[in-house]
């Protein structure tokens, strides 16, 4: 068995790349200016990259899975010019108000912990170390069900989120940018 490894979990939409409600058209995928930069710099530094990523738009019959496999390919297609590349990504395709056979209640859905647990088994990671990164409640919810640290970002549903994440959760760190987040990160790196 391969050593565990440190990671990074971040959330998609909102973090990474802007969140246009929705997102149903691979044209519409921008990152926020500083992610790349980010992202290499925290795979400098010996961390894997994981997207845990909420996409009920499947559910709800918005767009077919094999869309959101093409968005995160598009991701990486877009990130070689700087260098880099998301090393893993999951994604929940259920919602109680989707269509069947994807209207159930699931463990993988955020903020429940399915996914980081999926992605520790498969990718041999060292929980202890691992950080989430995210803009909603959810988010935050998740890194304290999964027993990891987490970090607010104000981008995308981050404002909407900061009193009830303050209120809820006070000792969570909240960042203004990406590059913040990733700064707070490698101060207190394992």
């Amino acid at each position: 068995m391969k050593p565990e490894q440190k990671v990074v979990f971040l959330d998609r939409d909102g973090v990474l790349i802007e969140d246009v409600n929705y997102l149903s058209r691979l044209e519409d995928i921008h990152f926020y200016p500083d992610v790349p930069k980010g992202l290499r710099r925290l795979k400098e530094s010996g961390y894997k990259l994981v997207v845990i990523t909420n996409q009920s738009g499947v559910a709800r019959g918005y767009f077919p899975e094999s869309f959101v496999r093409d968005c995160h390919e598009r991701m990486n297609q877009i990130l070689k010019a700087d260098q880099v590349q998301l090393d893993s990504f999951y994604y929940c395709p259920h919602h109680l108000d989707g269509k069947p056979p994807l209207n159930i209640k699931c463990n993988c859905r955020k903020p429940f912990p399915g996914m980081i647990l999926q992605a520790q088994e498969e990718l041999g990671l060292d929980l202890d170390c691992a950080v989430m990164i995210g803009d909603k409640q959810s988010d935050i919810e998740l890194a304290i069900n999964a027993q990891i640290s987490g970090i607010l970002l104000r981008t995308g549903q981050g404002l909407a989120a900061l009193e009830s994440v303050r209120k809820k959760f006070p000792t969570i760190p909240v960042c203004t940018t990406f590059s913040e987040a990733v700064d707070t990160i490698l101060k207190s790196a394992c």
